[in-house]
């Protein structure tokens, strides 16, 4: 989700003045960085619900006055403190971007979800399928709209071998590429399951994993009692995740449901062909069968007999590579994404009918100024 912050606000400086907020944990403290260097006000700040962060953003919110304040929120559950300090601030557009599908079930976070929805002006949807989700659990369709993930494609002059020397790899390793959180969500269980019938077929492949999370221990354990130590690298933080695709025969992504992946885009851009799941987000992302192939999720033979269906044939792995490539300069494009999110701030702040029911206290002539900003 920072990666994305990150990407929009690079497509929205030249039209607003853009305030980075994010809080100051470790991950958090490298993206204000980032976010400095890219030329963005930083604030750092925990606005998690119910904490004292969120009066520190409603003052900060109170004395700056933006125009518009973007939300991102990683799941249902989150980024309700910053929506309500926006709203008690009198923060004349309230923006907020779900980056998964409607998982909310228990009823105090659906009140809090249901009250968020009437503080904000608009609910952007990552993809097709988060909206429907929304739409499914009753949310106004009025609220929702949909502008889709974009990337900026990285450009790596890696040299594959090197790479795979570094990672402790032979030469002639085929590589497995699979980056994501180490929760449950990610469905790594799965994927772990699948690695000895892809291991046996094909034995010069390795699976290199990329994240953290709170199942690192327990995977590190499973690998080690199937004795799949020199066959699955697991790395908690990597920051050459391009480096990596170059030296990858392609991306494996066993998720239990996305939003609309980030890590697939990435993929499609580096032209690598792409095993996921037909789940919401990377179902609209892969086309199976033309730029990857999708298994359904928990199924570890299928997940098998994608991977090797890709390995065992390299002229089908390159045409999905490049059929990904294509489809992904023509619709998932970072310029695209940054284009669609203007043309939703600029309707909000011109249009006085699109206002939330409950900012009647907003101060309206912020709507119709020049030189807007947004605190995202």
């Amino acid at each position: 989700m920072g990666e994305h912050m990150l990407t929009l606000a690079t497509k929205l400086l030249g039209h607003y003045h853009i305030t980075f907020v994010c809080p100051p944990t470790h991950s958090g403290l490298r993206f204000l960085q980032r976010a400095r260097s890219l030329g963005l006000t930083t604030v750092a700040v925990e606005a998690r619900y119910n904490t004292p962060g969120v009066e520190e953003l409603y003052n900060w919110l109170r004395a700056q006055r933006p125009d518009i304040f973007h939300c991102h929120a990683g799941i249902g559950w989150e980024g309700f403190g910053g929506v309500e300090a926006a709203s008690f601030a009198g923060i004349p557009t309230i923006v907020r971007t779900e980056h998964l599908p409607y998982l909310l079930t228990h009823p105090t976070q659906c009140e809090d979800h249901r009250r968020c929805v009437l503080q904000v002006n608009r609910i952007i949807c990552v993809g097709k399928g988060v909206h429907s989700s929304y739409i499914d659990a009753g949310v106004p369709p009025h609220k929702l709209c949909v502008i889709r993930n974009g990337i900026t494609p990285r450009q790596t002059d890696a040299d594959p071998a090197g790479i795979k020397k570094s990672l402790g790899l032979p030469e002639t390793a085929r590589v497995v590429l699979t980056v994501g959180r180490l929760v449950e969500q990610k469905g790594y269980e799965g994927l772990l399951t699948a690695v000895p019938d892809v291991v046996r077929r094909e034995p010069s492949s390795f699976f290199v994993w990329v994240g953290k999370g709170p199942l690192e221990g327990d995977l590190r354990e499973r690998v080690r009692e199937m004795r799949l130590d020199e066959r699955v690298l697991i790395f908690p933080q990597r920051d050459d995740v391009p480096e990596l695709m170059a030296a990858s025969d392609l991306v494996v992504l066993p998720s239990l449901f996305e939003g609309l992946p980030l890590v697939v885009l990435e993929a499609m851009s580096a032209g690598l062909p792409v095993v996921g799941t037909r789940v919401c987000g990377t179902s609209e992302a892969i086309s199976d069968g033309v730029t990857g192939r999708l298994v359904e999720p928990g199924d570890a033979s299928a997940l098998a007999a994608a991977v090797l269906e890709v390995l065992e044939q390299p002229e089908l792995a390159a045409r999905w590579g490049a059929a990904g490539r294509l489809r992904l300069e023509q619709e998932f494009t970072a310029d695209r994404m940054g284009r669609e999110t203007r043309a939703l701030y600029e309707s909000l702040l011109r249009d006085p009918q699109t206002l939330r029911l409950d900012a009647a206290h907003a101060d309206l002539g912020s709507l119709l100024g020049t030189g807007s900003t947004v605190a995202q």
